[in-house]
């Protein structure tokens, strides 16, 4: 057993706990407006430019929230930060359940998307400082256990709304977390927290410096429009297209969702494997996002051209699941092309661009839909093949930024960054 678990033992019961909190943070970004689309129309009379509003300001917020956060972890410790975070992130995921107004749920998406964005790099502090070198086992472990709640958040809980209604799933998902939050602290505030960092804080140029370095742009820009664009797909406008487009039952749209998020979870562990038996080489599995990215839309948009029906279109969505998830090679790559003290800005400079696409994706969907008028059926707008056309076009060509971006990776062998090296 390491020595830093020989000192908390009681560390270990915290990340126990910690893990079904992530668990809910990751099945917060995908149920609205995702799993709950057509809901959302009718409770406050909305076009999909205004449902979408709402999944990109949860997303654009915890993509902010991600710069801000790294620091404040790095500063106060893992504990400290998720107690916070997790208040707001209980209150929001609650308050969301309430449809007294639209601006009520907007408040409630931003409190919730800055509580869910603390959550993450909180845990993987926490997995550093209980776990020693059982960090990336745990870490993996907690990951899947994070990534079943975006699973959870699809099929299954669509299930439910169509069964018991919005208002009981969303607030019942919020009271379970807010059970499993609670737990946490009463076991974490007996734990030592570990002193402040007062050396740590915000540097503007920190972040400016990411963007000197070649390699980091061009991995920036690929695989966060490759992981990106997949996730708005998931998280807010696939089940609207599933069903409108190609004519998919509810659950039949959420069991398509639950499989491509299934792929989208395991993915991470495959590229890892493979660039491992490939002698650590990661250039071909960035390329692999980048043309797969590109790949998944040309297909979505040919269904949607030739009138193919649900075939191509949800093999173009698998394809991007594929693709869309390379996380470990994503982060691989930025540890060996980076000095190590600028590595953590990094991957939060990376890893908020990448949900940033989502957010700005997911909001000009539905900006692009409302320009064909949607016929109107029982208060719900079902949006035509010229609307998704017209989205997916849009995806394609930003698609071929992926693609062609993935080609500039400089490959780095799995060897760590030495001083030796330049960033470009």
């Amino acid at each position: 057993m390491d020595a830093v678990t020989k000192k908390s033992i009681p560390g270990w019961i915290i990340l126990l706990l910690i893990t079904p909190v992530y668990f809910f943070s990751n099945l917060q970004k995908v149920i609205i407006p995702g799993a709950v689309f057509d809901e959302l129309q009718q409770m406050f009379t909305l076009d999909a430019a205004g449902v979408t509003r709402i999944g990109a300001m949860f997303l654009g917020v915890y993509a902010v929230s991600q710069l801000i956060i790294g620091v404040l972890v790095d500063r106060y410790g893992g504990a400290r930060v998720i107690i916070s975070g997790g208040t707001l992130f209980c209150i929001g995921s609650i308050l969301s359940a309430f449809g007294f107004s639209l601006e009520l749920l907007y408040f409630s998406r931003l409190l919730t998307g800055f509580g869910a964005a603390s959550i993450y790099l909180s845990m993987v502090k926490e997995i550093g400082r209980v776990a020693g070198s059982k960090l990336p086992l745990v870490l993996g472990v907690a990951t899947i256990i994070g990534y079943a709640g975006a699973i959870t958040g699809a099929s299954p809980f669509i299930a439910g709304v169509d069964k018991f209604g919005y208002f009981t799933m969303v607030l019942g998902s919020g009271i379970i977390m807010t059970l499993f939050y609670l737990a946490y602290v009463a076991v974490a505030v007996r734990d030592n927290f570990p002193s402040v960092e007062r050396s740590v804080k915000f540097s503007i140029p920190a972040y400016l410096n990411v963007f000197k370095s070649r390699q980091n742009v061009a991995l920036m820009l690929s695989v966060g429009i490759s992981f990106g664009t997949y996730f708005a797909l998931q998280s807010t406008i696939g089940k609207k297209f599933l069903e409108d487009f190609c004519h998919l039952s509810p659950s039949a749209s959420g069991l398509v969702l639950t499989v491509t998020m299934i792929i989208a979870t395991v993915n991470g562990f495959i590229a890892a494997n493979v660039s491992s038996w490939i002698n650590n080489r990661r250039r071909p599995l960035v390329i692999f996002s980048g043309i797969g990215c590109l790949a998944g839309a040309l297909l979505i948009l040919a269904g949607v051209w030739q009138n193919t029906g649900a075939f191509l279109p949800v093999a173009g969505m698998i394809v991007m699941a594929f693709a869309g998830n390379i996380a470990p090679i994503f982060v691989a790559v930025l540890k060996e092309s980076n000095p190590e003290h600028s590595f953590g800005t990094s991957v939060c400079v990376c890893n908020a661009f990448a949900y940033a696409v989502s957010a700005g994706f997911g909001a000009g969907a539905g900006k692009l839909m409302d320009i064909f008028p949607p016929e109107t059926i029982e208060g719900i707008k079902i949006y035509g093949k010229n609307s998704y056309l017209l989205v997916f076009a849009v995806l394609a060509a930003v698609a071929v930024i992926a693609g062609l971006l993935s080609l500039l990776i400089r490959e780095t062998y799995g060897k760590p960054f030495t001083t030796t090296e330049t960033q470009d």
